[in-house]
């Protein structure tokens, strides 16, 4: 054979092998049209557009008529499991669901081995009945708190507020068997990410943990979403199969990261937004584990994340060249675009940036708690801008402008969609978050070529703009 056919043979069989890859990566997603890809089940659930939940008040789930979600209501008669009629071994498996105020739900893998989805927003030191938790095994043979065991709490807690679309991705390999039915490899979850952050890696689990729909192990088994414990809904539920892991890098040194468990930090970084680097950004955190990051030369507020600070790695490793922060825990992406402009018209577009030269930032003051009031002049006009974090339930911004000129807009949100919910609430890019604007705070939401945006007309006044971001 000629060496051209060997090397054309061997690219063949490589372009197969990747063609082989790419088609065990597709997702498959579970219609819910109707629930025909469940098996019988039980009048507690059923199908919907959307969901609407009070965040802070009742545990009630009000249906949004339509197609799209499946909700969970939790009745006096029999309130059963919700379980696939497609069997699944190892497998790639990503849903999105909601939670109602102390609910408490639970996805089994196989039936068998649950991670558990609870209303643990806001709870600083989460355990394995949290949001995310590996779910413990029990034996009643054992005594007192023996019973329960083998239950793995999240590397931390992730969640959102109660009535917020929350993301679960899970990696689970089924338990192995050899010829004569003898288990010889334990079931085990690769990873499992909560809201894109990795809540656990490489845990095994020795058998079907507490509540399972089945006590055996087997190769396969369905998909349980748990039905009886409290009001939750789920939607984009969709699966593949598992795909070896890519060769990880040697991580090399412990990273370096700051940590706000003694006291609030604000650090001044460079930090990667999208493909772009911003060079002059504050980011402040907190013990109560709520943190931002804030553009100096725009007077933006970029980002927020509930749970550890930063990773300043970048900063300190080597020569430190990059100068980059990298925000750790469930980051939400806001916008780098100004908050106040004036607007000829509500037609008018916002504009992307200010000039540079246009924008004098004034630094910042603390106050007793440390919550910084960002101070700068743009337009004629004198802003202080403070950001504080006086409750865990997430972020409140006051914004204070002196010398305001007529038609100028703040903007206090941009997302694919916005909800008014009543009573100055909205839900925000689909009920990722929410905002409150305070009483006497009128919102105007407009729709732009690509975006809706959430706005208020500043008023000549010594009174302060006021919202609070809720996640």
């Amino acid at each position: 054979m000629k060496k051209t056919t060997i090397v054309l043979l061997v690219m063949a069989a490589c372009f197969l092998s990747a063609y082989a890859r790419a088609q065990q990566a597709q997702w498959q997603a579970i219609p819910l049209t109707a629930l025909d890809a469940f098996n019988n089940p039980g009048k507690n659930w059923s199908i919907a557009a959307d969901a609407a939940v009070d965040y802070n008040g009742t545990p009630a789930i009000t249906p949004v008529a339509g197609t799209g979600i499946i909700i969970n209501t939790v009745g006096t008669g029999t309130n059963s499991h919700l379980i696939t009629n497609t069997q699944f071994g190892d497998v790639e498996l990503e849903l999105e669901f909601m939670m109602v105020k102390g609910s408490n739900s639970g996805v089994y893998l196989q039936g068998r081995y649950e991670v558990q989805l609870f209303d643990s927003w806001m709870k600083p030191n989460p355990s394995f009945a949290d949001c995310g938790g590996i779910y413990q095994r029990w034996n009643e043979a054992l005594p007192g708190e023996e019973k329960g065991y083998q239950g793995v709490a999240p590397l931390m807690n992730a969640a959102k507020a109660p009535g917020l679309w929350q993301k679960l991705l899970v990696k689970f390999h089924a338990p192995k068997f050899n010829d004569k039915g003898e288990k010889i490899q334990n079931a085990y979850f690769e990873a499992v990410y909560l809201n894109g952050v990795l809540v656990q890696q490489q845990v095994a689990v020795t058998g079907p943990t507490r509540s399972s729909y089945f006590t055996d192990e087997q190769p396969q088994g369905p998909l349980v979403l748990q039905g009886d414990h409290g009001n939750v809904a789920f939607r984009n539920i969709k699966y593949r199969a598992l795909v070896p892991p890519a060769k990880m890098e040697d991580a090399g040194d412990n990273p370096i990261v700051i940590s706000t468990e003694g006291k609030p930090y604000l650090l001044r970084s460079f930090l990667n937004y999208g493909n772009k680097k911003l060079t002059h950004v504050i980011s402040g955190g907190y013990p109560n584990q709520v943190n931002y990051s804030y553009d100096l030369k725009e007077g933006a507020l970029i980002q927020v994340w509930r749970g550890p600070f930063l990773d300043v790695t970048d900063m300190w490793h080597e020569r430190g060249e990059p100068q980059l922060a990298k925000p750790l825990g469930a980051l939400m992406v806001l916008s780098d675009a100004p908050s106040l402009v004036v607007l000829g018209s509500l037609d008018a577009p916002w504009p992307d940036s200010v000039p540079f030269d246009d924008f004098h930032n004034k630094g910042y003051v603390l106050d007793a708690n440390r919550f910084a009031s960002y101070e700068y002049e743009v337009g004629g006009m004198h802003v202080v801008d403070k950001i504080s974090t006086p409750q865990a339930t997430g972020l409140t911004r006051e914004i204070t402008v002196t010398g305001a000129p007529a038609n100028l807009y703040f903007r206090v949100a941009t997302a694919g969609k916005i909800q008014d919910l009543g009573k100055g609430l909205y839900a925000v890019n689909d009920r990722s978050y929410y905002v409150q604007l305070a009483a006497g705070a009128k919102g105007i939401t407009r729709q732009t070529p690509t975006d809706t945006e959430l706005l208020v007309l500043v008023e000549p006044s010594t009174t302060p703009l006021t919202y609070n971001l809720i996640w």
